[in-house]
């Protein structure tokens, strides 16, 4: 069943049981504390229904603390409020009453409120105020909402696209430097570095993106019955780059490889060989500043594991899921000084119609999605042509 379904079936049932006049006041944080409660499999849903009906007589005034609401909330409790508030602008429109265009404004601006709280009462203004996204957009290319950014991010890369255009060049570098400062997301970075390049400018995209290149890979080792995954080979018990082991094809031992690909792409099939139904090992070096915590971002298309320093950060058992930038993310512990990454990948059988991959990329930044560089990065190498 839906979530929609699900929500509607219980109302229905809450409703039933009471009439309008017998549902019981509830001040708005009571409510919201309420449901703040309701847990998965239906947990604390008879609560949340008798809550979500006394919130939706809030008057319209009254959004803002109820948006508040939804700081520190799971999707689940913040289902429940978005609903509300659909309910609560519905009956303002029939008695005819008016955003609190003010009040929300103030909200929007609040960076500490939830991102998705925060986007919702900016698309509340920009029905009754279509002008807001000139007032609101300039100053955030560097917001934590990432639909926000995303936004001011397309705002800008379209005043470039226009000051390209009509040849005002200079205009355009800049607004195209700006944009590329600030996005986060894959589109948005390799446009603007496209254009950049274009316009005559250099762009080192691995290092703006933190994307680690360097790598020492080993194998293959076997994945026969997808039991790759869970085995556990000599890599994962000790990081011994002179050491050679018995492979799937053989006595096998590390290579040094360098991607080229300005995504950071490594291809372990270049590397290693193409082996199918293959487990590979990569390991790679990071040197930090200081003790601190970061986010390893990886992109992959087979079952992997990633470990840090010996800690196994990310387990995905899953397969041909698509690749993307920034497509699994974890937060890891970095020491002073020098610290090893180390990931397997776990290339399966061939399937019709589905690309056959043995691949990843790795990148380590804040949680806002800045690069974090290795104090020891070496210059990125001139990235490879697409053939």
């Amino acid at each position: 069943m839906t979530f929609v379904l699900m929500l509607f079936s219980l109302l229905t049932t809450a409703f039933a049981a009471e009439s309008p006049a017998s549902t019981p006041s509830m001040p708005i944080q009571a409510s919201l504390a309420v449901l703040r409660q309701v847990g998965p499999d239906g947990k604390g849903s008879a609560e949340a229904a008798r809550a979500w009906k006394a919130l939706v007589t809030t008057d319209i005034h009254q959004l803002p603390e109820i948006l508040a609401g939804m700081d520190g909330s799971n999707a689940l409790m913040r289902n429940w409020v978005r609903s509300a508030i659909d309910d609560i602008l519905e009956r303002a429109r029939v008695d005819k009453k008016q955003l609190p265009v003010a009040a929300l404004e103030i909200f929007v601006r609040d960076t500490h409120h939830n991102s998705q709280a925060r986007r919702l009462a900016y698309e509340l203004i920009l029905t009754v105020d279509a002008k807001a996204a000139d007032r609101f957009l300039p100053n955030m290319t560097d917001d934590p909402s990432p639909e926000l950014r995303r936004d001011a991010i397309a705002r800008i890369l379209k005043q470039a696209d226009k000051a390209h255009e009509e040849g005002q060049k200079d205009e355009a570098r800049r607004l195209y430097q700006k944009s590329f400062a600030s996005a986060r997301e894959q589109d948005h970075i390799d446009k603007a570095a496209r254009r950049l390049r274009e316009l005559g400018q250099q762009v080192d995209l691995p290092k703006h993106l933190g994307l680690i290149l360097e790598w020492k890979l080993i194998g293959p080792f076997s994945n026969a019955k997808k039991k790759g995954v869970e085995t556990v080979y000599p890599p994962e018990k000790q990081l011994d780059f002179g050491a050679s082991y018995d492979g799937a094809a053989g006595k096998v031992t590390w290579t040094d490889y360098t991607s080229k690909d300005e995504h950071g792409l490594v291809d372990l099939t270049k590397g290693i060989g193409a082996h199918k139904v293959s487990v590979g090992y990569a390991a790679g070096e990071f040197a930090s500043a200081a003790d601190q915590v970061v986010e390893v971002r990886v992109g992959c298309y087979n079952a992997f594991k990633l470990w840090v320093n010996g800690e196994l950060v990310l387990d995905r058992g899953d397969e041909f899921t698509g690749m993307r930038l920034d497509h699994y993310v974890a937060k890891a512990h970095l020491k002073q000084g020098k610290n090893t990454l180390l990931i397997k990948d776990c290339r399966g059988e061939s399937q019709p119609g589905v690309p056959d991959f043995w691949q990843f990329q790795l990148r380590i930044c804040d949680a806002n999605g800045v690069a974090i560089l290795s104090t020891t990065r070496p210059a990125s190498p001139a990235p490879e042509k697409k053939s």
